[in-house]
């Protein structure tokens, strides 16, 4: 079985302090200006050298470049990650009008290469507002700053004593990313779908909402309709991105991804993983999934899910917002009464929780005032205000419980599964591996072979393991 990746005392305390949610006070995505306001400081004290009898030095004038990936919504009717530009960054040209910030939206598709091609030709933004599994890698490369001096002296020490924390926000020993954002992730259903099956009966009972594999498809098959292009799930396997749910189901399996040192990738030792890789293979011959999952992407997934025509999609608590404005806009059909659930795994009453942890990076840059007001503007966007934790559905694994989750009874229930990192296994995301994109690009092609039919479940793993183990040893030459 899985080992128990526990997260230390740090990310357990931090985690029951969610449920602490009704001591504070409402917000929601509409939010007033007075609950939006940022808060006037940019840095923690510790790191501004500031004294009550120093007056505070004009900004530079200087311009930024903040790149970001388009996650999150702030108010009803906004595209994803539309309010870096129409929400957060008013908020900043109010308390630093002098420092300019130039924020682009880089598309999903094509993302890591337009980043890795920007510091090839040494022109990477100063910002890079995005999560670790991707970031993670240019910190391999040497291209990201150290966040260190910004990051409070109390909190830095917290973060550097969880060793799973460290395997998400840090390289080489030095935190790169900050650590205030945390997320769980799972699967979200609509259960109108079930309902109108009537087979509500058939979906997650207990409290934690955990599932066998046998229990996910007798789901699956209740909604799936071929005559009207419904099905359960859509898996998808035409780009790196697919890797998510196949790892995430294989640890559900009980199989270990990674050793302890990242000097191995593990999963191909287990034989619950040649399962694990069946169970998809028979999800796809049973027509229970959407056909032809070799050739589709995320994107095609999230957009059946909106559509009606698949039962669920991988998720975080972001994803209720795209339902509630969805429905708002016309872009989601309803009715779509939406439900968190886990990953099935075959531990009755358990699950392996995917928790990641970390959010946004700054690169190296010759201009030191420009990489200190980066390293400014980042801890204030995603520490000091509301609007990013609001948008991004944040969790802070440092502080205390968001207001956001307090009128949403579905993200109440994230906040509690997050309280299960002290008891379940969390699932290792593998991102402070050198080469780590490149295994992701290598899985996927093997992932479609497999559903097409030209390899097998075990001859699949295999290549999956020989590949990444080549991939791993070629880091560590």
């Amino acid at each position: 079985m899985i080992r128990n990746m526990k997260f230390r005392s740090l990310f357990v305390a931090a985690s029951v302090s969610l449920l602490m949610g009704s001591t504070i006070g409402c917000s929601t995505n509409e939010g007033s200006s007075a609950s939006t306001k940022p808060s006037a400081s940019v840095a923690p004290a510790a790191s501004t050298g500031a004294t009550a009898t120093t007056a505070p030095k004009e900004d530079p004038k200087i311009e930024l470049t903040v790149w970001a990936a388009p996650n999150g919504t702030y108010k009803p009717g906004q595209k994803a990650g539309d309010w870096f530009k129409e929400d957060l960054l008013p908020e900043w040209n109010k308390l630093h009008p002098n420092v300019k910030v130039n924020i682009e939206l880089i598309p999903f598709d094509g993302i890591n290469e337009k980043v890795t091609t920007a510091i090839a030709s040494k022109s990477a933004p100063n910002v890079f507002l995005d999560y670790p599994g991707r970031t993670l890698a240019y910190g391999q490369m040497g291209a990201l700053a150290s966040l260190e001096s910004i990051i409070p002296p109390t909190d830095l020490a917290q973060v550097k004593k969880s060793a799973d924390m460290m395997k998400m926000v840090s390289v080489g020993g030095t935190v790169v990313t900050l650590p205030y954002y945390s997320t769980q992730l799972g699967l979200i259903l609509n259960k109108s779908l079930w309902k109108e099956a009537g087979a509500e009966k058939l979906l997650p009972q207990d409290e934690f909402r955990t599932w066998t594999p046998d229990q996910f498809k007798a789901a699956l098959k209740a909604v799936a309709n071929k005559d009207k292009g419904v099905y359960g799930l859509t898996l998808f396997a035409l780009n790196e991105q697919g890797d998510q749910i196949y790892n995430n189901i294989i640890s559900g399996y009980g199989s270990k991804l990674f050793n302890a040192d990242y000097t191995k990738y593990t999963a191909g030792d287990s034989p619950e993983t040649e399962k694990a890789l069946a169970f998809f293979k028979s999800l796809v011959d049973e027509g229970l999934v959407t056909p032809h999952p070799e050739t589709l992407t995320s994107t095609n997934a999230l957009d059946y899910w909106k559509q009606r025509k698949n039962g669920m999609a991988v998720a975080s608590a972001v994803h209720s917002d795209i339902i509630k404005n969805g429905l708002k806009d016309g872009s989601v059909s309803g009715p779509n009464e939406y439900m968190y659930v886990n990953f099935p795994s075959t531990t009755t009453g358990q699950a392996a929780l995917k928790s990641e942890i970390g959010f946004g990076v700054v690169f190296k840059n010759t201009d030191a005032v420009k990489e200190e007001w980066a390293k400014k503007f980042l801890y204030w966007s995603v520490k000091d205000n509301v609007i990013f934790q609001t948008a991004m559905k944040s969790f802070d694994p440092l502080g205390k419980a968001p207001a956001w989750t307090e009128t949403d009874p579905e993200l109440q229930f994230l906040a509690k599964l997050s309280t299960k990192t002290k008891e379940w296994p969390v699932i290792d995301p593998g991102w402070g591996i050198k080469g780590y994109p490149e295994m992701r690009a290598a899985m996927f092609p093997e992932i479609q072979k497999l559903f097409i039919g030209m390899s097998t479940p075990k001859q699949t793993i295999d290549t999956i393991s020989q590949k990444f183990n080549a991939t791993i040893a070629k880091y560590n030459k």
